[in-house]
């Protein structure tokens, strides 16, 4: 499944360059992939319920396992989201006007709110999605408990119905403040509205366990979805259209998870690896990294920093996975108590 821990980097640059990149005078193919990079949010988040439901199958069935999964996730996510508000402190005055949407910050809950809410973008705005996927970890033991009882063919059905619902009510693209197909979808919390692209992951996962995938294993299949996604992302120019670049990502996580030839191969070359697995860093510290340069080069030294802002913050990120998210997750996940093994009779 590494190869799919290279995806999550690809999906962090369309993010980063939808927050970062100037594309003023660009060509308007070019322009118009930059501008659906937060369509890549989209992408973690079906990641997200495939992984999840790939490692924790058959680790989800008492509480104790439930206690260790909580742990796990902790040790997974809050290190580094914690040194992105820290890092960002010094840059801010809010988080000290605001206590209550600090602390709200803090306890990954800021985006919890109505979807027209600006406080899921408060202190460090690309931990609204944390937010989000610490919902989805709370969702998670019951989704999987339920979604796993259902036939292939019923998998399938709910497959469909689950890709439908985000295409039709164009939540991929739907953040705090952002755009509402419908009216109603104001008054229903931010959370629940993603939550159809998470249950599409944890259903995907389902049907590669079952080995309902394994049609696709072929490069072919794995290069037509990249394609087909890559074209969405290029001729999407509306909200309501985003939507086909998700189903576009649904196919290629699909593709990639079962592929064991030459892109399986690709997307496992080393170096590519690691700058999947400090994707994560590199999504939290995007903001406070850029605002650090534009303190340190300013007035005539401003290009430069402009010009170091993408190095450097990829260096900072790998930096980061390796000296402070690893260990951190290590000895957190270290308190966790070990499964009983079973009695021999």
């Amino acid at each position: 499944m590494t190869q799919l821990t290279s995806l999550r980097f690809f999906a962090a640059v369309c993010v980063l360059a939808f927050h970062s990149a100037d594309v003023s005078g660009a060509p308007y193919l070019v322009a118009n992939f930059v501008k659906n990079g937060y369509l890549g949010v989209s992408f973690f988040f079906l990641l997200s319920g495939f992984i999840l439901t790939h490692s924790y199958f058959d680790k989800m069935s008492d509480w104790g396992d439930v206690r260790r999964f909580a742990i796990a996730r902790f040790a997974r996510i809050y290190p580094v989201y914690l040194l992105a508000l820290v890092v960002a402190l010094p840059l801010l005055t809010l988080p000290f006007d605001y206590p209550l949407a600090s602390l709200a910050t803090l306890g990954l809950i800021q985006a919890w709110g109505a979807p027209t809410s600006e406080l899921g973008f408060f202190w460090n705005p690309p931990g609204w999605t944390l937010s989000i996927e610490f919902f989805f970890y709370l969702m998670f033991p019951l989704l999987l408990a339920l979604l796993s009882r259902l036939t292939n063919a019923a998998l399938w059905v709910s497959l469909a119905v689950t890709v439908l619902i985000f295409a039709v009510m164009c939540l991929p693209g739907l953040g705090p403040t952002g755009y509402l197909a419908f009216g109603w979808m104001e008054l229903v919390p931010l959370p629940l509205l993603r939550l159809p692209e998470f249950m599409t992951g944890i259903i995907c996962a389902l049907l590669f366990r079952a080995g309902a995938l394994n049609r696709f294993r072929s490069d072919l299949a794995a290069i037509l979805a990249m394609a087909f996604t890559v074209a969405t992302l290029i001729a999407t120019s509306t909200q309501t259209t985003g939507c086909f670049a998700a189903i576009g990502f649904v196919a290629l996580i699909a593709t990639c998870a079962v592929n064991d030839g030459i892109v399986q191969r690709a997307l496992s070359y080393r170096p590519l690896l690691l700058l999947g697995k400090a994707s994560y860093a590199l999504y939290l510290l995007q903001i406070p990294v850029r605002g650090w340069t534009l303190v340190i080069f300013t007035g005539e030294w401003n290009w430069v920093g402009r010009l170091l802002y993408l190095p450097l913050l990829i260096i900072v990120s790998v930096v980061v996975f390796i000296l402070i998210e690893e260990p951190a997750r290590k000895l957190l996940r270290g308190s966790i108590p070990k499964r009983a093994s079973p009695s021999v009779a």
